[in-house]
């Protein structure tokens, strides 16, 4: 029974250290500071292609996003897995049309939803509407 008990709590001290691990060394990191960003937002069949050079001190795009969201009419939704740009410049991605916002940074695939892309100056962030 003791055995047990002690397995158990190691089990619990190495998850809690790999989390530690993660959140100290792999997840992404803020970048403090004012910084200049711009953001593109492509919905092809509403004609819309507008760019927008926005200023910002906040360290993540869900941040900036929030903090600038009347401006770009942006609108979220929570999932299990995250917070997910549901919408820009007023229109909302269909599901049942299979739609959503593809996320790119610099041209290149954001590998994370927008809470974990850290917001860096210079930066160009690109929402465009596609289907899956």
């Amino acid at each position: 029974m003791n055995k047990k008990i002690l397995i158990i709590i190691l089990a619990v001290v190495l998850a809690g250290g790999l989390f530690v691990a993660y959140d100290t060394i792999l997840a992404p990191k803020g970048v403090e500071g004012e910084k200049e960003v711009i953001i593109e937002v492509v919905v092809d069949k509403e004609d819309i292609n507008e760019t927008f050079t926005l200023n910002t001190d906040q360290e993540f795009l869900l941040g900036l996003l929030e903090e600038k969201q009347e401006k770009l009419g942006a609108s979220f939704t929570e999932y299990d897995f995250g917070t997910m740009v549901t919408g820009m410049k007023g229109y909302e991605a269909q599901e049942s049309e299979q739609e959503y916002f593809h996320v790119t940074v610099n041209g290149e695939d954001a590998q994370t939803g927008p809470k974990e892309i850290p917001v860096k100056d210079g930066d160009t962030y690109k929402f465009e509407l596609k289907t899956y």
